[in-house]
């Protein structure tokens, strides 16, 4: 009777744990949830028609081994791959040698045990569980090693033990005669084996719940709200029609049986029990198929949506950009534009005053180097908006290093001027320690190198409230191949350091240190991002020694190549004398005849781009508007049209298309150049697609715009 009570609560324990196992595969879709409904796939292709037999017939099944133990052997092995998947979810690499202890006791049963089931069976049985007990002997050593540091409980390990520890027990068990089945060992190993795997969905649910993320929702709930009653119910109606199937055979076949038949005929019921076993195991496969594919189908949509939003978002941000350079640079291409106009009418004045008027050529030279701090703190201002933009390249993969030659001493001071203002204006003492003896003609991407030390000399000022900030340039020379060198760039700051946890976020975008006490500082966050992403193009290292409460130490190592064997000397003055002895820069562009219209909303732009054409013998007409500019466009043929594309009203694309459209336009096939200060990745080619023949950002570089000039204006009107 005991033994019979074991027989249904093994049936119903291996049919409610395949459920628990399937419902949570639909919540979580993890692989251990798939090895697991496999596992008892596996258990109830073997356990239901062997224990409805012993039911019925009140004996186990003749059958061949096939049948009896394919569904355990392959249960057996899926729990090998689910041993293995959880060490992999736990980041589980090493092994312990302690792991190994079952393994004696097991060649112990399995020699007591091979004389039953056959010797493949047994040897497959007790390796493959051999296996998984020694797998979760090791999680659960590496959880006692580990606990400290947070690693969690190993809840379905410790399951998958014990489960494993009671089938040899019933092996055993199995071996031996007993006097009463109340006394066998074999049918209480059983019960808790049964219990054990009835826990294994339910550890499986506990270590996902944590970390995994739940599937279920909207369309797919509503499925799988009517296929778990179906799968229940399909379960249910064939487990007890095999039932009934197997009781009504019986009786049929017991009619027709003759007492010591060579041929067992009861064996046709064993077989047609599996067959319900395995109705159950294609209708969970197909279960599974149906609702994987539903889960696919949702996860594309997601995905589809999730790209959709990413798209809108990102072409929001691309939108803010755009705004955000149009809005600042356009103020500093008048600050630059008019300091180029400064400059070159200052020293063209010097030029021209007599010798002996010393005191006004000293006066001159002043403004001329108050003009050339000017230069270099607008360029450095210019510098630090592009570092949002230049994150924005980063991000898309569009950057690029471009190589060229360089004065060490002048990207020295151009960094130096701005540092010591924002320095001194803190209190603090800039120093610099420069190797008079480096090389001051380089070649490498300049604007970036002065950015990564502008960037780092930046924070140092920021994150230090009294001391110093100290510049430091060498060359290792050890590091040092045929013309080329190792530039070790240090910045070094007494502020407040870095505490260790937060090291490693230091070259992460949008991260800021200590955030509550530096909630005052501000900063986006890309600076160091930007920086290490620089300095990693360019084939160097960046590396930080800091200790918290005293200050940190930014190195950073990069190869140049040296065009000019020059030492730097004392970069200060060597660029004070550089100012001071430049002359005003010689017209390049020479025209006669030429006759351009720029359009700018911005009136100080206007003034900017006639002084930088002042001496070009350029006649230029102006407009404030693009409507402005289609009615000049009527009256006049240009040879060149500079059109702003920001305008109010009607944008400059507007307007060009307006004038190329206008049948009473002289300018139809006039060249059009973008004056814009969009500089964004990508911005050059969006308007050179919609119809400009060319693309010329602001601040605009004198140079520039008198090469746009030379490509578009007619030939014979450029004199040479």
């Amino acid at each position: 009777m005991f033994e019979q009570a074991v027989n249904i609560f093994t049936i119903i324990v291996d049919l409610v744990g395949l459920m628990l196992c399937l419902f949570g595969y639909f919540k979580y879709t993890r692989r251990p949830f798939i090895y697991a409904v496999i596992f008892f796939l596996g258990e109830v292709l073997s356990n239901y028609y062997w224990c409805v037999y012993a039911l019925v017939m009140g004996d186990d099944p003749n059958v061949s081994s096939i049948l009896a133990y394919f569904g355990w052997n392959l249960a057996f092995i899926v729990m090998v791959f689910m041993q293995f998947g959880l060490r992999k979810e736990r980041g589980i690499k090493s092994f312990s040698i302690l792991a190994l202890l079952p393994v004696p006791l097991n060649i112990a049963q399995l020699a007591l045990y091979l004389q039953y089931g056959g010797i493949f069976n047994n040897l497959w049985q007790v390796s493959c569980a051999t296996i998984s007990i020694c797998l979760a002997l090791d999680s659960i050593i590496y959880y006692l090693k580990n606990k400290k540091n947070g690693v969690t409980f190993p809840n379905t390990a410790v399951v998958i033990f014990i489960y494993i520890a009671t089938e040899f027990g019933y092996w055993t068990a199995s071996c031996f005669d007993w006097p009463s089945e109340w006394l066998d060992p074999y049918n209480y190993f059983s019960v808790i084996n049964c219990i054990c795997g009835l826990f294994i969905p339910v550890a499986l649910s506990k270590e996902f719940s944590r970390t995994a993320e739940v599937r279920e929702g909207g369309r797919l709930n509503r499925v799988l709200d009517v296929f778990r009653p179906l799968f229940i119910i399909v379960t249910t109606v064939c487990c007890l029609g095999g039932f009934f199937l197997a009781v009504w055979m019986k009786n049929i076949l017991s009619q027709g049986v003759v007492e010591g038949a060579e041929n067992d005929p009861y064996k046709i019921i064993a077989v047609v029990l599996f067959i319900v076993s395995l109705i159950i195991v294609f209708f969970t496969v197909m279960l599974i198929m149906i609702v994987s594919y539903e889960q696919k189908n949702i996860a594309k949509e997601e995905l589809e949506l999730a790209k959709f939003s990413a798209e809108k978002s990102n072409a929001a941000k691309s939108e803010f950009l755009a705004n955000m350079s149009h809005e600042i640079r356009t103020p500093i291409n008048a600050v630059l534009g008019m300091n180029e106009m400064l400059l070159t009418e200052s020293l063209n004045a010097r030029d021209k005053l007599p010798e002996d008027r010393d005191e006004i050529v000293k006066i001159f030279s002043n403004i001329c180097n108050y003009s050339g701090n000017i230069d270099s703190a607008g360029k450095n201002l210019l510098s630090i908006i592009n570092d949002i933009l230049d994150f924005s390249k980063i991000e898309a993969g569009k950057m690029e290093i471009v190589d060229n030659d360089y004065k060490l001493s002048s990207v020295l001071n151009d960094v130096s001027n701005m540092i010591s203002f924002k320095a001194k204006s803190k209190g603090l003492s800039y120093e610099v320690d420069i190797d008079n003896t480096l090389p001051d003609g380089l070649k490498g991407d300049e604007v970036r190198i002065r950015q990564v030390i502008t960037n780092l000399l930046n924070n140092a000022v920021k994150y230090t409230e009294k001391g110093s900030v100290t510049l430091s340039i060498t060359t290792d020379k050890d590091m040092g191949c045929g013309d080329m060198i190792l530039l070790v760039i240090s910045v070094k700051d007494t502020g407040m350091g870095i505490k260790d946890e937060e090291k490693v976020k230091l070259f992460k975008k949008f991260e800021r240190m200590d955030i509550e006490k530096n909630s005052s500082i501000e900063g986006t966050g890309l600076g160091l991002a930007i920086t290490g992403s620089l300095v990693d193009m360019m084939d160097g290292t960046i590396d930080v020694d800091t200790e918290y409460g005293k200050g940190s130490t930014f190195t950073i190592k990069l190869p140049q190549k040296v065009v000019s064997n020059e030492p730097i000397g004392d970069f200060r003055e060597k660029y004070k004398k550089s100012i001071s002895t430049m002359s005003a820069k010689k017209e390049t562009l020479f025209t006669e005849g030429a006759y351009i219209l720029v359009v700018d909303d911005t009136s100080m732009n206007l003034t900017v781009v006639k002084g930088l054409l002042k001496k070009t013998g350029i006649k230029i007409d102006t407009a404030a508007s693009g409507e402005a500019s289609i009615a000049m466009a009527r009256e006049n043929k240009y040879d060149i049209i500079l059109m702003d594309q920001r305008m109010p009203e009607m944008d400059g694309t507007t307007a060009m298309n307006r004038i190329k459209e206008d049948p009473d336009s002289l300018n139809a096939g006039t060249p059009f150049i973008c004056l814009t200060a969009d500089a964004i990745s990508g911005a050059r080619e969006r308007y050179i697609s919609e119809g400009f023949d060319d693309y010329l950002t602001k601040p605009i570089v004198s140079s520039d715009l008198r090469e746009k000039l030379r490509t578009f204006l007619p030939a014979e009107k450029i004199k040479e």
